[in-house]
């Protein structure tokens, strides 16, 4: 029998992270709606929050429900108050990881997947590589791959 597409998933259990509880048999940090127990301003998505289960959108609807939880809180005025300045955080991020990407660069990358798609009748075609990604996102400018 031929196959068009064979697709390999490999769940991953979850690691306790230093500082935050723990579910051994679950592999999760325990939370509500994301928010992890115990812990204002503490906030779980992904594999950690609900064990190796799910693809991609399985990830969006996660995201989104701990998103909508952190908001929530925010406007509650229920997170703690920062320790450290918006300028010091991104210094941090950046030196972290040199491929941090802003909003304006999000922007650009979504612009830039919709005009692809489109010129080829599909809603977007998504970059698929790091280089393209950060590229596309520092460019600010729509770029279209031949």
């Amino acid at each position: 029998m031929r196959a068009g597409m064979v697709l390999r998933a490999i769940g991953y259990r979850g690691v306790p992270v230093t500082g935050l509880p723990f579910d051994e048999n679950s592999g999760t940090v325990p939370h509500e709606a994301g928010r992890v127990t115990g812990h204002p301003g503490t906030y779980v998505v992904g594999w950690i929050k609900r064990g190796p289960t799910g693809g991609i959108g399985a990830n969006r609807t996660c995201a989104a429900e701990t998103v909508t939880t952190l908001l929530a809180d925010a406007i509650a005025g229920a997170l703690p108050a920062p320790q450290h300045t918006p300028r010091s955080f991104r210094r941090l991020a950046r030196r972290r990881n040199r491929h941090v990407i802003d909003a304006r660069g999000l922007a650009a990358i979504d612009r830039a997947e919709r005009t692809q798609g489109k010129a080829t009748g599909r809603p977007r075609v998504k970059l698929s590589t790091v280089a393209e990604l950060v590229a596309t996102a520092r460019s600010n400018r729509i770029s279209l791959r031949h």
